[in-house]
């Protein structure tokens, strides 16, 4: 007989008809969960005197209704909703799709950023230079797309304009409302339309855009490997434009339509070069000797050319150092004493290699050294260009950036014995030199216009010393913002931001908005309109557009009732890749007539959003910080009232003194130090164009707070 226990608490009636009167009577057994079904049969059997012969018939009876009782339970819990029954169709359909390679429809990981990265950083020629004038072609068309776009309403308006002279003051006054609100539709339905047509340039830019870039990391690597297994000198024989030609054949295939601007990229597998860029370089660098009548020892004896050398030689510098900086520079005596002072080493190697055989070629470097970026992308700027210039000037040899060292104009001056005090301002240097870019690793300020300018270095905290680099700036951050007249500017600022996108140097500023701003703020109609009219000149590939970046935010400041719960000190981030000069904006909420009001203090809400905003710059590694110093917004001159002077002065060394208390809390903060964190981070205040006149003033309240050298 099997061991069978029992699965549940249970009460069994059974009737029994026992001789020898065999009247039908009525026992309960009771059955409890887990022990053994046979000894609760015959304990029942034996307390009601049943006989022996009935063991067998009542124990199948009573395991049989046991299983009854069990088998209707899980009927029971079995039955669910119709709702319920399709979540549970669902799931079981999800996991099976999941773990089914055939049904599987995850999406793939985006390799974009990855992709991006490593062709910027690529050391196959001409790939950096041809994602940059990809760019730039978008960039471009986006341009001309609004351009003709303003021109036909400006001729929509002048024809309105024209009409309402001809009819003539004596017409009727429903004449004029006609033809009023008729302008005012025709104008409503134009904007739309360029707004609607703009998206769908934007959208299909950055699809191919990211197509290709994919197709070329996937061409570029497997170049690389199959060259690197052949050649050890696999760098210098392998040319960017045949991966270039091949991916965009291969597009050809694929895809129906192709821009202009992809199409002009292909230009065969063997183009000619353009002057000046990385792959033109490639015949000097593969050339099997290099003589001193090659390039890099230019034997010109034009008059001005050997006046520079003269003055270069007099200030201590070897012949042939003065002509290798100067054909570095470009010809430019200013640029060429730059790279005297900061790269004298290297320009000892190229004259060591030109003289004794093939020059090293390094590869591009990740991260463009700081206190040398800006001339090094006017560089890149010019190899970038696609001006033609009438003279070709001798191809510059192009050496690896090492790691950013401190260079203090002062200690050269005093070395070369050309300087009489240590206190004369180093911003003397900076002009007698010509530098507008000469920002101690600042990113390199936009603008074609001068600008009011000076850098310190202080070094914060007791017991552990935090350098920075503190720089006060004059202009408005429109100016900032702003695309510049000049192509070169313009693409050295595209390759700069490419070389930062995805590196932790990044450059931050942080705009103003009020309150009232907030509900028409994604629109571009509030505060900062020029920040949103460059966000909009071109397409941003690597993030959402700003608008759906704030539709988004909007949603997380939503209080649940459609109704926006922005109050003063809250700040919000936007990401951007197509701003000349910054990748991460800040947004900070002020109330500036309350601040107006009253004096700022400690607990004022703007300074707490200011606090969290410097707490989380050190959070995410951000390098470079532009601040507003007196958090005024752009559109507000107070400095034309006298009264109100006093009191932007107290708000600025209130502002100060935030920031440096909260840099010095940093400081004692114990953490681990990566080679990234060791390098030196720029705070720089910026001052409304109207302060320019208290330049002076708020440059000295710097230096005492930062004890600033």
């Amino acid at each position: 007989m099997k061991v069978t226990k029992i699965l549940k608490d249970l009460s069994i009636n059974l009737h029994f008809a026992l001789p020898p009167s065999n009247a039908l009577i009525k026992l309960t057994i009771h059955v409890k969960k887990d022990r053994l079904l046979l000894d609760a049969v015959r304990r029942f059997m034996n307390n009601n005197n049943i006989p022996c012969y009935l063991e067998n018939s009542v124990l199948s009876i009573v395991e049989t209704l046991i299983e009854e009782s069990w088998r209707r339970d899980i009927e029971k819990a079995s039955k669910i909703d119709e709702m319920n029954a399709d979540k549970v169709r669902e799931a079981i359909v999800a996991k099976y799709k999941k773990h089914t390679v055939q049904y599987n429809d995850t999406p793939t990981e985006d390799i974009f950023p990855k992709a991006y990265n490593t062709l910027v950083h690529s050391p196959v020629p001409s790939i950096f230079d041809t994602l940059l004038q990809l760019e730039q072609s978008y960039n471009n068309a986006v341009k001309n797309f609004i351009t003709s776009h303003k021109i036909e309403m400006g001729c929509m308006r002048e024809r309105y304009q024209k009409e309402l002279e001809h009819t003539g003051m004596g017409s009727l006054q429903n004449e004029f409302t006609y033809m009023f609100e008729r302008k005012t539709e025709d104008i409503e339905y134009s904007q739309a339309t360029l707004a609607n047509g703009l998206d769908e340039v934007k959208k299909f830019q950055k699809q191919e855009y990211c197509e290709f870039v994919i197709k070329l990391y996937n061409a570029h690597q497997r170049w690389i490997i199959e060259q690197s297994t052949m050649d050890s000198n696999w760098m210098y024989r392998v040319d960017g434009k045949e991966i270039v030609s091949e991916v965009i054949t291969d597009m050809k295939k694929h895809y129906k339509h192709l821009s202009n601007e992809i199409l002009k990229l292909d230009q065969g597998s063997r183009p000619r070069s353009r002057h000046g860029s990385i792959s033109s370089l490639t015949d000097v660098m593969l050339s099997p000797t290099m003589t001193p009548s090659s390039p890099l020892f230019p034997t010109s004896k034009d008059p001005t050319t050997m006046k520079m050398i003269s003055d270069l030689t007099e200030m201590g510098w070897s012949d042939k150092q003065a002509r290798v900086a100067l054909d570095m520079a470009g010809g430019n005596k200013e640029r060429a004493v730059n790279y005297l002072i900061e790269q004298l080493d290297k320009i000892d190697a190229q004259i060591a290699n030109g003289i004794n055989g093939m020059p090293i070629i390094p590869r591009r470097p990740s991260t463009p050294s700081s206190n040398s970026s800006s001339s090094d992308h006017k560089e890149q700027s010019g190899s970038l260009s696609l001006r033609r210039e009438k003279k070709r000037r001798p191809l510059p040899i192009l050496t690896k950036q090492e790691k950013k060292n401190t260079w203090s104009p002062m200690t050269f001056f005093q070395q070369k014995n050309m300087l009489n005090t240590p206190s004369t301002p180093t911003r003397r240097f900076s002009g007698w030199l010509g530098r507008k870019d000469d920002t101690n690793g600042v990113p390199m300020m936009n603008g074609d216009n001068s600008q009011l300018s000076e850098s310190f270095t202080s070094s914060l905290g007791n017991q552990v010393k935090s350098t920075h680099n503190i720089r006060l700036l004059v202009s408005d951050v429109d100016n900032l913002l702003k695309s510049s007249n000049d192509p070169l500017k313009e693409m050295a600022h595209r390759a700069q931001t490419a070389a930062n996108l995805y590196s932790q140097d990044l450059a931050a500023i942080v705009l103003l908005l009020t309150p009232q701003d907030w509900p028409s703020y994604k629109f571009g109609k509030g505060a900062n309109k020029a920040f949103f009219e460059r966000c909009k000149e071109s397409t941003e590939f690597h993030f959402d557009d700003v608008e759906t970046q704030l539709e988004a935010i909007e949603k997380d400041f939503s209080d649940g009732h459609g109704m926006s719960s922005i109050k003063e000190g809250d700040f919000f981030i936007t990401r951007h890749s197509n701003l000349p000069m910054f990748q991460v904006i800040f947004h900070l909420v002020i109330d500036f007539e309350s601040m107006e009001k009253s004096n700022v203090t400690q607990c004022t809400e703007a300074i707490n959003g200011l606090r969290n905003v410097l707490r989380t710059v050190e959070r995410f590694d951000i390098t470079n910080i532009t601040l507003p110093f007196l958090l005024l917004p752009s559109n507000i001159d107070c400095f034309s009232d006298p009264d109100k002077v006093k009191n932007l002065f107290n708000r600025g060394e209130f502002v100060l003194k935030c920031a440096k208390g909260f840099m010095m809390k940093n400081s004692r903060v114990p953490k681990h130090i990566t080679v990234k964190e060791q390098e030196t981070k720029t705070v720089s205040f910026l001052l409304p164009k109207q302060a320019s006149d208290q330049f002076d003033t708020f440059r000295d309240l710097l230096k005492s707070l930062f004890r600033a050298n």
